[in-house]
């Protein structure tokens, strides 16, 4: 059976999970057992990036948007939601876990009488971190710079998760990798933008691009971004 590593964060993210339920009004055993399977689902193997490091991150930086900025997020809850299950299941040789992630969502959400509102808009957040081209608009695309903070952050920070990209690739032949891994990064630096919001691109938009340059760069050159 599948080994899960001990979750990271765990404490602060059942925190952040039961407020959010108490924010809703659904601070109940059934919304408190669900963080704690979202959270170990977050552990599982073989996750190397997207475990509950990136989980905690992406919270923080919905955190940090909010902070100076309040109501800049039509539905705060629904985004926070979205964060929460866009990875909750993850498995890297599938092509369905964005689909997965969202009917867990989907289910659970409206287990708890949560309105159909906020739901469609979860499980819409949630595909929408397939990352596909094109613009969104009002809190899908707070979303999906969320989840791509990781590409605009320091130079130390983006290596160590190109090498836990590759941990979790592990199945893949090496030149099979740096044929698909490098199509992906040079998919981001052909866009107009990275990032949607002013917010996002003013303050990690240079930084993405480099770091993406640097780790094409590394690939072409027959090594890991190291």
């Amino acid at each position: 059976m599948p080994w899960r590593r001990q979750p990271v964060h765990s404490a602060e993210l059942q925190a952040h999970w039961n407020a959010l339920g108490q924010a809703l009004g659904r601070d109940t055993p059934a919304w408190r057992a669900e963080g704690r399977r979202l959270i170990l689902s977050w552990a599982h193997w073989p996750r190397a990036y997207h475990d509950t490091t990136h989980l905690w991150a992406c919270l923080r930086h919905l955190q940090a948007v909010q902070d100076p900025q309040p109501g800049v997020l039509q539905d705060p809850h629904a985004v926070a939601l979205a964060l929460w299950y866009h990875d909750a299941v993850y498995w890297p040789w599938s092509r369905h876990n964005e689909q997965r992630s969202a009917d867990w969502a989907v289910r659970f959400l409206r287990s708890q009488g949560l309105p159909e509102t906020m739901v469609l808009s979860v499980h819409q957040h949630i595909l929408d971190t397939r990352h596909n081209p094109g613009t969104l608009a009002g809190d899908a695309q707070w979303v999906v710079d969320i989840d791509l903070a990781i590409l605009g952050q320091s130079d130390a920070v983006y290596r160590q998760f190109e090498r836990n990209v590759r941990r979790e690739y592990f199945f893949v032949r090496w030149p099979r990798y740096v044929a698909g891994r490098s199509a992906v990064l040079r998919g981001f630096l052909e866009r107009p933008r990275i990032y949607g919001t002013e917010w996002f691109h003013e303050r990690h938009e240079t930084q993405a691009r480099i770091n993406l340059s640097n780790a094409l760069a590394a690939l072409q050159a027959g090594k890991i971004h190291a």
